[in-house]
């Protein structure tokens, strides 16, 4: 083996980790019981191989519809922040209304009045001054009177395009709020199709559509069960690899011509995650290109790569999965992370030395890493 784990490593902080574990995992998680999807296993074991293709095809249409309800309450959101937002645009356009209207009106009495007096007025005021003094004063307040009004003018002009852009905001808003309804009612017809679909093709299996049923039925009970406590696996994953006092030697690193290059073996991915007893069990198989992560007694294999974040950090990626032996859709595989993402924080392995890219080897990771001095 490339690398080797010290047993019984274990940070303080880890202390409290059984209780921890204990007040937030379903009991069903803990290791050493019976698996928690036993029973959909037994009967899914005794169905013919045209059966199972049978569920596989239901089961998709189950996660298609839930995709379709998941991006219904999505749109509603997003409507409801839309609808704020032109409330928002709404007062805000009847107050930049209203400055407008008062700075015109201000306007105006200033063109009047000036209109009145005549220019010529203003001229024979400044030619009756007595004192040289007297004359630059009055040419320094025509000369304040005429840049006011310009002033006035361009604050106008100001106020006049700000009422226009909240106008075109206004308009956009309104226009984005027409199409998330569209959305909404496409999202509907295409919801109430799919369940038509799932109905009329149990209907088509005749005697043994009460069969399916029950069977689908044990199976959308199950993948919801599974949902919340997969969150919570991968949350107390991330925090582990985050908080845990990692051995010195779970990385092995060489020196390259660009720097250093760090391998990390499948075992001790396995090995970390096995010391905290009270986690259920948790697999990697690192192969090339490829990282696929399961969990035995959930029934859960997902295959994917890892993807480097904030030079430091390794995400996991799901790209294909099952459940059950039933695969996957694209949007379930979201919704598994849509909650906590799995990480893996390396920095208390490679310090402030930044992660350049990652290969998935047989058996192991390799690492390139950029030194940072």
């Amino acid at each position: 083996m490339m690398l080797n784990i010290r047993k019984g490593k274990i940070c303080p902080v880890f202390i409290l980790i059984p209780v921890f574990l204990i007040l937030i995992l379903p009991s069903g998680m803990v290791a050493g019981e019976t698996g928690p999807f036993s029973p959909v296993l037994e009967k899914l074991g005794g169905i013919s191989r045209e059966q199972n293709e049978i569920l596989k095809k239901l089961f998709i249409l189950v996660q298609d519809i839930e995709e379709i309800e998941r991006e219904e309450k999505l749109i509603a959101e997003e409507m409801a922040a839309i609808n704020k937002e032109i409330k928002e645009l709404e007062a805000e356009l009847s107050e930049e209304d209203r400055i407008y209207q008062k700075k015109r009106d201000i306007l105006k009495e200033v063109l009047r009045s000036y209109q009145k007096s005549g220019s010529g007025s203003y001229l024979e005021l400044i030619l009756d001054s007595d004192s040289l003094t007297m004359f630059l004063r009055r040419i320094n307040a025509l000369r304040e009177l005429t840049k006011n009004t310009g002033e006035l003018l361009a604050a106008l002009e100001e106020s006049k395009d700000k009422l226009a852009a909240k106008r075109k905001d206004l308009d956009e808003k309104l226009e984005l709020m027409q199409d998330k309804k569209e959305q909404t009612e496409k999202s509907y017809r295409e919801k109430l199709q799919l369940i038509e679909e799932q109905e009329e093709y149990l209907k088509s299996l005749e005697e043994e559509q009460e069969f399916y049923r029950e069977y689908l039925a044990r199976l959308e009970q199950s993948w919801d069960e599974l949902k919340p406590t997969f969150s919570k696996i991968t949350q107390e994953v991330s925090r582990i690899i985050k908080e845990g006092d990692l051995p010195t030697d779970a990385m092995k690193l060489t020196f390259t011509l660009n720097g250093l290059r760090g391998t990390i073996s499948e075992d001790t991915f396995n090995n970390i995650i096995a010391e905290h007893h009270l986690l259920p069990e948790m697999l990697f198989r690192f192969t090339p290109g490829l990282i696929e992560m399961s969990l035995p007694r959930q029934n859960l294999v997902l295959t994917g790569l890892f993807e480097i974040l904030e030079g430091h950090i390794l995400k996991f990626e799901a790209k294909a999965g099952s459940f059950l032996g039933l695969p996957l859709s694209a949007s379930s595989l979201e919704v598994l992370f849509w909650e906590n993402d799995l990480i893996f924080d390396l920095e208390p392995l490679i310090g402030k030395n930044k992660l350049n890219s990652i290969k998935v080897r047989q058996g192991y990771l390799e690492l390139e890493i950029k030194p940072v001095l």
